[in-house]
């Protein structure tokens, strides 16, 4: 039987490119989105045999329970399924953050530890969880979206150090600015203008080194060299200002 992945947010972007690059290994892959249209679409581009498309709203515990009373026990979970929340404080509805912060952190959790008892029993597998630099620094106007990916970013660290005996590795990782279509969707496509080019990486250069990451056991990883070469610096008033001039709309 060959392993088995399981990947949120599979329809595009760096799901759709963590599906490709298992692809070529010959892993059975279940590939889970919300969208059916990108879905079908995905479906078509991957052409891979051993790869099945479900649809669900993972911002619904429903869908979660769903999904791990259904599937097979996974040899990789890939947490990945997201959008871009941002907003000024107080205007994102209430309902606009419950769900964002299901789909990303706590359905997240509900996911994970919905297989994990029979990943230890079992005593191997595999966890990523794509979190966001974000996580590790201050994003005015997109305080939510670093909020929820802080709490999946401690979540991750704090469960790796937990399962440290087990034979279950956990990988959270941190990307910076990646071109998917994620930012379009939520009405930021003036990002592709503004940041420049060299802050951006490719989905697939996030997947090759999260990958790497995780079958080194690495407790979080920083897919590309700016980003690993600025993290230190991230907190500092400075790089937050930048942040702000460079991802301030035009008037």
């Amino acid at each position: 039987m060959n392993l088995k992945a399981l990947i949120t947010g599979a329809s595009s972007g760096i799901g759709f490119a963590y599906a490709k690059y298992l692809s070529n290994q010959g892993w059975d892959l279940s590939l889970i989105s919300n969208n059916k249209e990108r879905s079908k679409k995905a479906e078509l581009n991957l052409a891979y045999k051993n790869a099945k498309f479900y649809t669900n709203d993972l911002s619904k515990p429903d869908s979660i329970k769903s999904i791990v009373n259904s599937q097979r026990i996974p040899d990789l979970i890939v947490a990945n399924a997201g959008v871009a929340v941002n907003g000024p404080i107080g205007q994102l509805s209430a309902d606009e953050k419950d769900r964002a912060y299901y789909l990303m952190c706590g359905g997240v959790i509900d996911l994970i530890e919905g297989f994990l008892p029979s990943m230890i029993e079992r005593g191997n597998g595999r966890i990523v969880i794509i979190s966001s630099i974000g996580a590790i620094t201050a994003m005015p106007k997109s305080s939510i979206y670093s909020s929820i990916k802080s709490g999946v970013y401690a979540y991750g660290k704090s469960i790796s150090a937990e399962l440290k005996d087990t034979g279950i590795s956990v990988t959270v990782s941190l990307p910076g600015y990646v071109r998917t279509s994620a930012h379009k969707r939520a009405g930021l496509d003036h990002l592709e203008k503004k940041v420049p080019n060299w802050m951006w990486v490719k989905p697939e250069q996030v997947v090759k080194e999260t990958e790497k990451a995780s079958l080194n056991k690495k407790t979080e990883v920083v897919p590309g060299k700016v980003y690993k070469i600025t993290r230190p610096f991230l907190r500092f008033k400075t790089a937050i200002d930048i942040w702000k001039s460079i991802t301030k709309r035009n008037q």
